[in-house]
């Protein structure tokens, strides 16, 4: 399971992306449709053709650049590109207001102002919000000086240029607010989200370990209740090999049932270890083998391993070897020690794992293979 840091970030690109799509399409608008029907229409009023092609063409330059770099690096494009970008388009803004008719820095003929502002939408969206700021107050204040020096600056064009600057840069300003602010609140729900379903995982997963230790120990008590009475009450002999076998037995699972909730860097070893204590204790020789790196061997296979070891144990009589070899691929886990045959019939009846076993010598051999599942392909 991811994250919720990572999953928040994956949402709040996904934000920022849809954001980043709609700049794009909104400069477009405003730049081939709305520009392209005011310069047509007030064509024949412009002081200067070609100042009014260049501005436009600039502009246009400006906005396959900016929306390349928004698109393919989003965050992550050149600040120094964004900003030379920038101010190439304010200085676009400035050849348009010159070859507009006089009087006209807010008249019909007027195209460049909301235009330039998008461009600084465009490149500047991911930049600290003051520098959309400085760029959009740049562009404003060559318009107002231009009002000023054609001497169309009054009262009423005053009121205009606040009305216009609050539509335009406005505008602009809050969708660059209210892009960032869907991009935090979206990585914030996300990594709630995937925090709680998290917890609720790990509650679960908690939830079956503790119903399957649960299960394990009522399991083991209707196992030892009968053999505890039976001495109690001595209708059972203590000296007798097998009552003493079948207490080795489930003294050794209880052991191994104990060692699953220790916290083990591997718990196979560790619950194999745990496996022969008692072994060792009744003065059985035991020595213990390990090749390789294991796999994560799941808590069933885990066990059916380890019975293996646990109950060619509690038959052994004086000596015994174990090893555990693993690869990617499997575990192996083979124990020779001098118990008797009749053993491998609980290990064929009860183990789901296969078993191979070869007695010599009065050693008794046995070995038990756990493959890793392989994927299945799509």
């Amino acid at each position: 399971m991811s994250s919720p840091a990572t999953g928040g970030d994956s949402v709040a690109a996904r934000y920022a992306s849809a954001a980043q799509v709609a700049a794009v399409v909104i400069l477009l608008i405003c730049h081939v449709c709305y520009d392209v029907i005011i310069i047509a229409r007030s064509w024949s009023q412009y002081e200067s053709r070609l100042g009014t092609v260049t501005a436009w063409v600039i502009v246009a330059g400006v906005q396959v650049a900016g929306s390349v770099l928004l698109l393919r690096r989003g965050a992550g494009a050149s600040v120094l590109a964004c900003r030379l970008l920038a101010a190439l388009a304010v200085g676009a803004s400035l050849v348009a207001i010159l070859s507009y008719p006089p009087g006209q820095v807010l008249g019909d003929a007027s195209w460049a102002w909301n235009t330039v502002g998008w461009c600084g939408v465009l490149l500047l969206m991911h930049r600290p919000l003051w520098e959309l700021i400085v760029m959009q107050g740049a562009n404003t204040a060559i318009s107002v000086v231009a009002m000023a020096a054609d001497g169309s600056m009054d009262r009423v064009t005053a009121g205009r240029v606040v009305l216009v600057t609050f539509a335009t840069a406005g505008a602009q300003l809050l969708f660059v607010v209210v892009a960032h602010h869907l991009t935090r609140v979206a990585r914030r729900a996300a990594e709630l989200t995937l925090a709680r379903a998290e917890n609720e995982s790990r509650a679960a997963a908690e939830e079956a370990v503790h119903s399957e230790r649960q299960r394990r120990y009522r399991e083991i008590g209707e196992r030892v209740a009968p053999l505890l009475r039976g001495l109690g009450d001595s209708t059972l002999d203590p000296a007798d090999p097998q009552v003493w076998r079948l207490a080795g037995v489930e003294a050794a699972r209880l052991r191994r049932l104990f060692a699953e909730t220790d916290d083990s860097s591997d718990p196979m070893l560790h619950e194999l270890r745990a496996c022969t204590d008692l072994a060792e204790r009744r003065g059985v020789d035991v020595t213990f083998f390990h090749y390789g790196a294991l796999p994560q061997v799941p808590a069933a296979a885990r066990r059916s391993l380890t019975e293996v070891v646990l109950l060619v144990l509690a038959s052994a009589a004086s000596r015994a070897r174990i090893t555990v070899v693993g690869d990617a691929a499997e575990v192996v886990v083979s124990v020779t020690a001098d118990a008797p045959a009749e053993v491998l019939d609980d290990l064929r009846s009860s183990l789901p794992v296969s078993v191979v076993d070869d007695q010599e010598a009065k050693q008794l051999w046995v070995e038990v293979r756990w493959r890793v599942p392989q994927p299945l392909s799509g």
